[in-house]
């Protein structure tokens, strides 16, 4: 029987914090794989929940945490910047020790995630290389679909693909390795003729992601979704149902985010249903939006329904307080949209500590005024304020705007389009203005959360 391994690889970076974090698309090709007759393996550099980790990180609120993490050298574009560079995920000695057991695999497989973690994929392709020197090693993901050429020319990939690879799989592995996928062509369209994604082969699945749907219909000129999925198709309602049951009951699952781009798009048709027949079936588990929902989309309606089905955490994308700013970046919203939102919410039982409201900082040409008037729009209104530092994402609209206006090579070194440094590489703040900010907000969470305590709405 053919043998796939597909990995996870390394987090190089600043910070990195495990917030619902789970490969679907990676799960989604095993699975595939898996139902052609391969025998699938799984290995996550990342796992944060081995048993073998030096030390333990400590778990947080609803299954989140930290990775563990090892201090490692800087790269010398980074060199300049006074923070710890890390590793997070496996020591190398017990990520070699995970592939070295088991059975030498046909192809590997394996994802990527944004842009400037590539050093970690890279180096995770290395550890394979040495273990299994002639293992044909096919690279997907985020990044190599944003950057193909440069993961081509610096991450040692047999090759690289771009793009959903559900169907792509069979003729790229044939192509690598000889050997056959017999895999039927699935209806892309129709994402009901996809198997479910293989969550089992993860060691852990107390917390997981889930996806409704794929893609986005919108082009804000900020986002690379529609590159990397395009067009919006959802899945049916009784599908995503019986993937949620399905985790629930034979997995243990207690947390899920859903990692949709567009949850709400044709809301009534699709999340409404979707919350019906979770509350019909009686699914008991605890929900999450990190990829933030639409506000213009949160009626009064919908914010009971994610109240009823047991949404914890949500999640909207603000962005700006700054209507034409808005209109440039392409936003379907206005700050009336995101009010109308927010009192619903309310209405609905839910309290400023769970609700986080997404806005960009460092775009080009935005003032600290611009970001502070956000921030206390959304303070004032009962929400909790969350920095998203800008970070320029080859292909988006906004990516021919930055680097036509910006002395930073980001086109040439995806490490200086990491949103924790390219704010101040870009000069658009100074570290005092951006520490600033986060102190305002640091404090106003700390009110709200002490309210939030008070709150008679607040769930028990």
């Amino acid at each position: 029987m053919p043998r796939a391994l597909l990995v996870v690889p390394w987090i190089y970076d600043f910070s990195a914090y495990d917030f619902w974090s789970c490969p679907v698309g990676l799960l989604s090709l095993a699975a595939v794989l898996r139902d052609a007759g391969w025998e699938v393996d799984y290995l996550d550099f990342t796992d944060r929940h081995h048993p073998n980790l030096p030390r333990t990180p400590r778990e947080r609120q609803f299954h989140t945490g930290k990775y563990y993490a090892e201090e490692i050298s800087k790269p010398a574009c980074l060199s300049w910047v006074p923070r710890r560079y890390k590793r997070y995920g496996l020591p190398p000695w017990l990520a070699e020790e995970e592939l070295r057991r088991r059975h030498r695999p046909d192809v590997i497989l394996v994802t990527s995630r944004m842009t400037y973690w590539y050093p970690g994929v890279a180096d995770t392709i290395n550890l394979c290389r040495l273990v299994w020197r002639d293992v044909p090693v096919l690279l997907g993901g985020t990044y190599a679909t944003l950057c193909p050429e440069h993961a081509r020319r610096v991450t040692g990939a047999t090759l690289v693909w771009s793009g959903e690879g559900e169907n792509a799989l069979p003729r790229l592995i044939e192509a690598t390795t000889g050997l056959r996928v017999d895999a039927p062509t699935i209806d892309m369209s129709r994402l009901d003729s996809l198997p479910f994604p293989a969550w089992n082969l993860r060691t852990w699945n107390k917390a997981l992601s889930i996806e409704t749907s794929r893609g986005c219909p919108y082009h804000c000129s900020y986002c690379a979704t529609e590159k990397l999925l395009p067009h919006w198709r959802p899945k049916s309602p009784s599908r995503v149902a019986d993937e949620i049951d399905y985790v629930v009951e034979q997995l243990g699952t207690e947390d899920i985010a859903f990692c949709d781009d567009a949850l709400l798009l044709n809301y009534q048709s699709h999340f409404l249903l979707i919350a019906k027949e979770i509350e019909r079936r009686n699914i008991r588990v605890r929900f999450h939006t990190p990829n933030s929902l639409f506000a213009s989309m949160i009626t009064l309606e919908v914010a009971h329904a994610m109240r009823r089905m047991g949404i914890e955490t949500v999640r909207i994308s603000l962005e700006t307080a700054n209507a034409e700013r808005l209109r440039k970046l392409g936003r379907r919203i206005t700050v009336a949209h995101f009010l109308e939102a927010m009192r619903n919410l309310h209405a609905a039982g839910y309290t400023p500590d769970q609700i986080g409201v997404y806005l960009l900082c460092g775009l080009p040409g935005q003032s600290l005024d611009e970001v502070r008037q956000a921030i206390k729009l959304v303070i004032d209104s009962g929400g909790t304020p969350r920095l998203a530092e800008y970070s320029p994402i080859p292909g988006t609209k906004e990516w021919a705007t930055v680097t036509s206006t910006t002395s930073v090579p980001l086109a040439d070194e995806p490490l200086l389009q990491n949103n924790s440094i390219y704010w101040w590489a870009s000069g658009a703040f100074t570290p005092a203005q951006m520490q600033e900010l986060k102190r305002w907000i640091r404090e106003a969470t700390h009110n709200l959360k002490s309210f939030a305590s008070e709150s008679p709405n607040r769930p028990e």
